[in-house]
């Protein structure tokens, strides 16, 4: 027997179950980046709802303007909601979006990083949402619904609430975020904090880490993972 072409023949069979192992291992992972990009997009239907919730409230406020415009009083907090209510589900829309259209593909670390930027970003979203709306969302909105819909001029009745209450408002805003500053600072590494901002980030973030860790563990032992993968299926 020819020791040589043994050799050779059983290098090439090697080779070529090497090559099989790894366009399977290509394949389910493929599979798994089109799974999860599926599971992204169906939280596009919050698009749909903030639309459904939003345009009564934008149809009422251009009524609103297109009567008392000439007044500033009651235009510039009817303005002011007016901005939110198209401002912020632009925001959420193009965030939401973003993390739908990021590449999985690429190196876990690399989008591990990715993901904990645009996790910042909705974080920092949803403060200012909350700090800003916490102002507008109060007295401008209360001052706005009277007049509009009871006829109410509240800067009459409530001469020595509104000032105040808008100052305090303001002053919130400063003290809020030193808190979080201070908060985040201590907790940055609690397993818990964590879990919270994800949940506050969303969903769709908390799944999308997920699927990093399951990709991690894929890389790490691709044979290990197929099989636990498929004993799940069963």
């Amino acid at each position: 027997m020819d020791l040589d072409l043994l050799k050779a023949e059983w290098q090439a069979r090697d080779q070529r179950l090497e090559l099989a192992v790894r366009m399977n291992t290509q394949m389910l992972r493929l599979s798994l980046l089109e799974q999860h990009r599926r599971e992204i997009a169906k939280w596009g239907w919050v698009d749909k709802y903030e639309i459904i919730a939003g345009t009564p409230v934008f149809i009422y406020l251009i009524w609103f303007l297109s009567h008392h415009i000439g007044n500033w009083q009651f235009a510039l907090p009817a303005f002011a909601l007016l901005v939110w209510t198209i401002a912020m589900p632009i925001c959420n829309h193009r965030l939401r979006h973003a993390l739908q259209d990021m590449d999985f593909g690429q190196p876990v670390t690399v989008v591990q990083k990715q993901l904990a930027e645009h996790k910042a970003r909705r974080l920092s979203l949803l403060k200012w949402a909350f700090l800003l709306g916490q102002i507008v969302w109060f007295i401008p909105f209360i001052l706005v619904l009277f007049k509009g819909v009871f006829g109410v001029d509240l800067y009459l009745k409530t001469s020595n609430f509104i000032g105040p209450s808008l100052l305090g408002g303001f002053l919130f805003i400063p003290l809020a975020i030193g808190m979080s500053k201070l908060l985040s600072g201590r907790l940055q590494h609690s397993a818990r904090f964590q879990a919270f901002t994800d949940m506050l980030a969303g969903n769709d973030i908390i799944r999308s880490r997920q699927f990093l860790a399951r990709i991690a563990q894929f890389e790490e032992t691709p044979e290990e993972f197929s099989t636990h993968t498929k004993n799940q299926s069963n």
